[in-house]
């Protein structure tokens, strides 16, 4: 438990810095893919698929707040997740692995996802997530609320 303590509070320092310093890296690819503008209001609105409703398997709540919250997500070798968004959030790979990401606009992307590495990440649009390698795949997410 401490542990997990120590991963949350290290990966919300780590949100709070890269808000600052948005570096775009290549798994940016994924952003944006549902972006859509609401003809009554021309505001864009984003697809909200929470993935702790849609993959209460591979999703588990770790701490919650009003301003961020931080989920713990695992997929085993073989699986694939259902069809989910996310909000801006930072990323940290605690297990590593392979991984393939299917967009909804047909977009197959592969990653090899390696531990110890935090990453910012804007909108992320409806995707799914296949683990495609041999390892358990486990990363923590603090997403801003």
């Amino acid at each position: 438990m401490k542990n997990i303590k120590s991963i949350t509070l290290l990966v919300f320092i780590a949100a709070l810095s890269f808000s600052c310093n948005q570096n775009q890296e290549n798994k940016q690819l994924v952003i944006k893919q549902n972006d859509t503008v609401s003809k009554e209001t021309n505001q864009t609105t984003l697809l909200k698929i929470d993935g702790l409703t849609a993959s209460p398997e591979n999703f588990k709540l770790l701490f919650e707040n009003e301003k961020v919250r931080v989920l713990e997500y695992t997929l085993q070798p073989g699986q694939k997740d259902s069809w989910h968004t996310h909000p801006p959030k930072v990323s940290y790979v605690v297990q590593g692995g392979k991984i393939k990401i299917y967009t909804d606009k047909g977009e197959e992307l592969i990653f090899d996802e390696k531990a110890g590495i935090a990453e910012w990440s804007d909108y992320v649009g409806k995707h799914q997530v296949e683990n495609i390698g041999s390892t358990t795949v486990k990363i923590v997410l603090t997403e801003v609320k």
